[in-house]
Formats: structure tokens, C-alpha cells, sequence
């Protein structure tokens, strides 16, 4: 029994010395990159040279390079997995962030970037409609808000403002050519150019880049800077801003629109003041922010061309590719002009069905779960399409939206409930697309299937970001 017990105690030890090496070399490496980045940042609020930047960010380049190598190392992998959700990702995309640092920093001339906040409880392809708006100019790393306030503000157009494909006009006309259906495509560089279009259209500035974000990504932050305090006492923190921005405001200011969105700049405002504070721990935000940049919560578009080819292959840039992959997605876009989608769900399933050609079956099923709609103001449950102002009992109106890789076919598609019109075929950036138009009752349920044939590697999906997560399976037989 002692000996058990003697094997037993080396055991622990060995596997606590492993854990608390590992966890040493990937923090000195880290820390040593920390003070890498907080001296590139300190010589850009000084105004360095650009010989300067470009041999700073070389070194950090090396640096996460390096750290990289640790991270993928298989005897090391076990400890990294535990504080990295995919590192890989994260990697690639401090890799390009850097080359682009001093630019979007405005390390030689000032910047001016759009901030919009998405309302997922109306959802568009690029995750909500604008609900609110902030003009921020960035400068030596400084930054200042020039303008904030709700899309009310905002003029559209009735037509777009500039040239697109001809595949995008022909799925979405001319609606883009309003704020809040400009991203109606999940393609993020086509609603950042319509927007940055509409802005100098109505306030002859040029932008130099487009950011969105939403409720979720301002819970991850809340997470890490703490709670914000509204100029009425009321106290915004992680558990709350979400229900309270995208449910909850709607029945409190369910007599005013007004005022409900003049409420929603309120937030946004003292969230951005915090932000701009830095009285908060930075790498515990960036730790924070993990989950919503991998979520696709976090999208970055850069006007000038050379700084936005350097952000494209990341996951911020919010890009549909259009180069050969085995890419899918599921897009639900709100039809009905209500705030319902907030009530619906995502079970996603992907299965390799033949690996020669590839041939893979996409499963959908969306969900409504509202029980109902008693008691829920007209500005949730309007149906604008059916010109019922006062809702349908909590039918929602979208359109769900399957892509396909580039190149493919989409060979069989069917819907579980037959009374439905459709479905329709589409392309878009080389993707095929089934699209299903949808008419769904409160806690009620409909399935989407399509088998699409083609694709090159791995299968891979990309999340659209809405209110509730999404149940995602996928089984590759194939790789």
C-alpha cells in the first residue's frame, strides 16, 4: 500500500511539474510579446517612423511566430488547448493584425472609422440591422468619439450608392440602398461599402474602415472592464446587456421608439467611455473577446486596399471567400421588419455522404420558440411584409439562407413543411445557395435539406452571429 501510494504521489507531481512547466514557457513567451506590442504601441503614440514600425513588427511577427511553435507542439498541446478555445485562428490573425497595426492606429495620419452596432433581434446576413452608430478618429493611438447616435439619424438612399455584382443585385435589388438592409449579404465588405458610400453621401467624410459588434461581443467586454452606470443610476453589466438591449427595452419603451433607441446610444456610449478609460486588466479583455471573434461578432473592413488584403484571410474580415474550399453556412435574414428572430434557434448538422465526388448533406432545423405573444409590443411582433402592424400571433417572417462550397451544385433540396412556397437557387461569390422563405408560428419547428455536390478539403462552417448559439454538428468522413 505505501509503495501504491509512492507511485501515486510521483504520478501527481509529474503531471502538476508538466502543467506548471508548460504554463511557464507559454507565459514567459507571451509576456515577453506583450512588452513588444506595448513598445510598438508607445512609439506609434509618439509618432515613429515608418522604417521604425515596419522592423517593430517584424520582431513581433518573429515573436508570435515563435510562441506559435509552442502552442502546436504536441507535448505541450494538452496545457495550451486549456487556455487557448483555437489558437490556430488566433494565431493567423495576430499575425496579420500586426502588419497592419501602425496603419489603423494612425501612427502617421488620422483615422476615421464607423462603429456600428448590429441588432441581432432582426437578424441580416452579417448578423443584425444597424440599431445604433458611433464616428470615432484615431490618431497616434488616441482615440476620440466624433459622433455617436441610433440609425434615426442615418439617411438612406433608394438606390445604392455604388456598382455591384450582378449576382448581388439579383438577390437583393435595390433594399441595400436603406442603413439598415445594407448588409443583407453575410458578405461584411459588401455592407461596408455601402455604408462608408451612404456615410459620405450624407456627411462628406471618408472613412477609412468599418467595425461591427454587437450585444454578445459588449457582454464579453462587460466581462472584463465591469459594469457600466447609465446617467438615470441604472447599472449595465455582462448578465444583463443583452436581454436588456435586445428584449426587454422593447416593452419598457414600448410607447416611444424614440426613446427607446435615444436609451440604446446611452449604453453604447458609456460602454465605449470605459473602453476608452483603460482602468481594466487588457489581457484579461482580450481573453474575453476570444469566444465573440470566433463567433464572428467582431467584423473589421478597411478602406485602404493594401491594409484590407492583409485583414481578409482572417475571421474578422467577415469574408465570403470565393477561392475553392468545402465551406458552408446557414443564413437566416428577417423578412417581416419585427424583432422576433430573437426567439429563434439553430440546430445545424453536415455529413459527408460520398468522398470521390464530394457529396454533403446540410440538415437545418429552426426552431420558434416563443410561447407567446401576448403582452409583446407591436414594434417586436409587426408583420411590415403582411402589412400588420399589430403581428400575426408571433409568426415570424425570414428567409433561411444555405450555402454551398464554391463551385458546388446543389443537387436535392426539401423542406419538411410542403405548404411552403420555394425553395429558390442562388449564387453568390461562387457559392450555391438554397433559399427557403419562411412563415413560422410560435413554437414551432421546420427542417431544411439540401445535398450539395462538389467542394475542395475539409468541411469547415461559418457561424452567422444571432441571439441564441447556434447547435452545430459536422461529420467528415472524408478527411
Amino acid at each position: 500500500m505505501r509503495n501504491v501510494l509512492k507511485y501515486l504521489s510521483v504520478a501527481v507531481l509529474t503531471v502538476a511539474a508538466y502543467y506548471i512547466v508548460s504554463a511557464g514557457i507559454v507565459g514567459y513567451q507571451a509576456l515577453a510579446l506583450k512588452g513588444e506590442v506595448k513598445a510598438l504601441i508607445n512609439e506609434i503614440h509618439r509618432g515613429a517612423t515608418v522604417n521604425f514600425e515596419n522592423r517593430e513588427t517584424a520582431k513581433i511577427d518573429k515573436s508570435i511566430i515563435d510562441l506559435n511553435s509552442t502552442l502546436t507542439n504536441p507535448f505541450w498541446r494538452p496545457i495550451t488547448n486549456h487556455f487557448l478555445k483555437d489558437s490556430q485562428k488566433e494565431i493567423v490573425l495576430a499575425l496579420q493584425l500586426v502588419k497592419v497595426a501602425p496603419s489603423v492606429l494612425g501612427s502617421q495620419s488620422p483615422k476615421k472609422y464607423l462603429i456600428v452596432f448590429q441588432n441581432s433581434a432582426e437578424s441580416r446576413g452579417t448578423g443584425g440591422i444597424i440599431g445604433a452608430y458611433a464616428e470615432i478618429q484615431v490618431y497616434r493611438g488616441a482615440v476620440t468619439v466624433l459622433r455617436q447616435g441610433s440609425n434615426v439619424g442615418l439617411k438612406s438612399l433608394n438606390v445604392i450608392p455604388i456598382a455591384m455584382p450582378a449576382e448581388f443585385n439579383d438577390l437583393w435589388g435595390s433594399d441595400p440602398a436603406i442603413w439598415q438592409n445594407s448588409n443583407e449579404s453575410p458578405h461584411f465588405p459588401y455592407a461596408a461599402q455601402i455604408w462608408s458610400a451612404l456615410w459620405q453621401k450624407q456627411f462628406k467624410e471618408k472613412l477609412d474602415g468599418v467595425i461591427a459588434t454587437d450585444p454578445e461581443a459588449l457582454s464579453s467586454a462587460l466581462s472584463a472592464i465591469g459594469p457600466v452606470t447609465l446617467p438615470s443610476g441604472e447599472v449595465i453589466d455582462a448578465s444583463n446587456v443583452v436581454s436588456t438591449t435586445l428584449s426587454t427595452a422593447y416593452q419598457r419603451f414600448a410607447s416611444s421608439v424614440t426613446a427607446r433607441k435615444e436609451y440604446l446610444v446611452e449604453v453604447m456610449k458609456a460602454v465605449i467611455q470605459k473602453l476608452m478609460d483603460g482602468h481594466y486588466s487588457k489581457l484579461n479583455l482580450l481573453r474575453q473577446l476570444q469566444t465573440p471573434l470566433l463567433d464572428n461578432r467582431m467584423l473589421v473592413s478597411l478602406a485602404d486596399p493594401g491594409d484590407q488584403s492583409v485583414v481578409a484571410p482572417t475571421l474578422v474580415s467577415g469574408v465570403v471567400s470565393d477561392a475553392p474550399n468545402n465551406e458552408f453556412r446557414v443564413v437566416i435574414v428577417n423578412t417581416s421588419g419585427n424583432k422576433l428572430d430573437y426567439y429563434l434557434t439553430k440546430e445545424t448538422k453536415i455529413q459527408s455522404v460520398a468522398c470521390n465526388v464530394p457529396i454533403t448533406r446540410v440538415t437545418e432545423t429552426i426552431t420558434n420558440t416563443l410561447t407567446s405573444a401576448k403582452g409583446l409590443p407591436d414594434y417586436v411582433v409587426g408583420r411590415l411584409d403582411l402589412n400588420l402592424p399589430h403581428g400575426a400571433g408571433g409568426r415570424d417572417g425570414f428567409t433561411v439562407m444555405i450555402y454551398g462550397p464554391t463551385g458546388a451544385e446543389a443537387q436535392t433540396v426539401i423542406r419538411s413543411d410542403p405548404a411552403q412556397v420555394g425553395p429558390d437557387l442562388a449564387t453568390e461569390r461562387g457559392h450555391p445557395i438554397a433559399l427557403f422563405h419562411t412563415d413560422m408560428a410560435p413554437q414551432s419547428s421546420e427542417t431544411y435539406s439540401v445535398v450539395f455536390s462538389g467542394g475542395v478539403g475539409p468541411i469547415t462552417y461559418v457561424k452567422q452571429p444571432l441571439v441564441n448559439p447556434e447547435k452545430i454538428s459536422i461529420q467528415d468522413g472524408c478527411h
